[in-house]
């Protein structure tokens, strides 16, 4: 594999915007997604088969900006994009929605995967709320574009992936397995030579299963839209345009804030009124205890 240097936004690829659109047409590219600290530079490092990403073992993340390198596989170009610390429960300044705009600008017209990166075994509070952050940054329909990434893999041994994820007891880990339709795969981000080639090789090969299921298509939506338009445009990140484009960044994740809520509240009515149903008898007979406590409780307040 061949990498290129890696690069921010504000420091624009040459070529032409016409080429700009014909290297996103024809390349394959992955977002990094997962809680800081995860491994998702190390991660990135491992695809393009060189060190592009600072990765280094710490309490605290190496990355503090978005930034893309780029690299081919079998012929076909390449591009990861490493994400900062914007999938925690406390980011919340503006920084934070800088840095989602620039994911959405390094990453245009749309990502053909996200790449959710956890350690094997560790899979925490922190890793759930990244998943949710994930929802929240790129819009639930994000998932169905997801690939579970464990780290650690020479953790298992002479174990199997397969055997791990079937028996874990981490209802949220099965849960996350399920909603990303059982797409995951194992890296060990020491690895080199064959062994480095053999785990690339099962991550193209869930890779090009997802894209087989949805007929190539990246994925999309309206913030991607206005990224493109920025970015084809040429318009300075310290100008008018770019701040609007921030102001729809942060619109555009506090609705999916509010969806996510509603989406809660109306599943959890649906599994009570599910549970009524399948339960007809003693939920006539709890009915019938409220209503007592009720007319009770009238009485009492009533002189």
């Amino acid at each position: 594999m061949e990498g290129l240097p890696r690069s921010t936004y504000g420091t624009m690829a040459k070529g032409s915007v016409e080429d700009n659109r014909i290297a996103s047409s024809s390349s394959l590219r992955l977002v990094l997604v997962g809680k800081s600290g995860c491994g998702k530079s190390a991660t990135g490092n491992s695809i393009l088969c060189q060190t592009v990403f600072e990765s280094k073992l710490g309490a605290q993340t190496m990355t503090r900006r978005c930034q893309e390198a780029t690299g081919t596989w079998n012929g076909r170009n390449i591009m990861v994009v490493d994400t900062p610390s914007i999938f925690e429960a406390k980011a919340k300044d503006q920084d934070m929605y800088e840095d989602i705009g620039d994911c959405y600008l390094l990453s245009v017209p749309g990502p053909h995967v996200f790449l959710l990166v956890t350690q094997l075994g560790r899979f925490t509070a922190q890793d759930t709320v990244a998943v949710r952050r994930v929802k929240e940054v790129f819009g639930v329909g994000a998932m169905r574009h997801m690939v579970v990434l464990f780290t650690h893999k020479e953790d298992l041994g002479d174990g199997s992936l397969d055997d791990y994820v079937v028996n874990t007891d981490n209802h949220s880990l099965r849960s996350l397995i399920q909603e990303c339709g059982r797409r995951y795969c194992g890296f060990n981000n020491r690895a080199t030579g064959e062994e480095q080639r053999e785990q690339l090789e099962e991550l193209m090969a869930v890779v090009e299963s997802l894209e087989r299921e949805h007929q190539g298509a990246y994925y999309t939506n309206n913030l991607y839209f206005d990224a493109q338009m920025l970015k084809e445009g040429m318009v300075s990140t310290t100008g008018l345009e770019y701040r609007r484009y921030l102001a729809k960044v942060k619109a555009y994740v506090e609705k999916q804030k509010r969806i996510l809520k509603e989406t809660q509240v109306s599943n959890v009515l649906l599994r009570v009124r599910k549970w009524m149903r399948s339960n007809i008898g003693l939920s006539a007979f709890l009915v019938i205890c409220l209503l007592i406590f009720l007319a009770l409780l009238i009485k009492l307040c009533i002189p």
